[in-house]
Formats: structure tokens, sequence, C-alpha cells
């Protein structure tokens, strides 16, 4: 995941998470589906923990998710 923030000049794991969103937001569904396949696999789980049953107000609908559990 540091190299990650680090192409993206991010400081956080939550930047990283809301640059998807910001993707999906924007309509760029293809590039959000792949900046979500580049995170290791923990990330995914904990970014759809987040979205679903964290409290964190991502702003995805349920589409937008069930297409980001299809990826895992």
């Amino acid at each position: 995941m540091k190299k990650l923030l680090k192409t993206y000049d991010l400081n956080s794991d939550m930047q990283y998470f809301e640059m998807i969103v910001e993707s999906f937001i924007n309509g760029q569904l293809v590039q959000a589906c792949d900046q979500f396949k580049a995170m290791p696999k923990d990330y995914k789980i904990l970014f759809l923990k987040n979205a679903t049953i964290g409290g964190w107000d991502s702003g995805l609908s349920n589409s937008q998710i069930s297409r980001l559990f299809e990826i895992i």
C-alpha cells in the first residue's frame, strides 16, 4: 500500500480510499475498479468494511459497492 500512496502522492490509506470514491462519483468506473484492484487484499477488505459496516459514509451506492465485492 505504501507504494500506491507514494505513486499518487497521498499520505494515508483513507486518502486512497477517497480517491477511489471520487473516481466513481466522476463516472470513471474502470479507473475506480483499477485503483481498487491495485490494493493488497487486506486493504480491499478494509475498504469494503468501512464502506458497509464501519460507519464511513463513502457516498457509494449499493451497486457500486457490489461491483467492488465482485473484484475480490
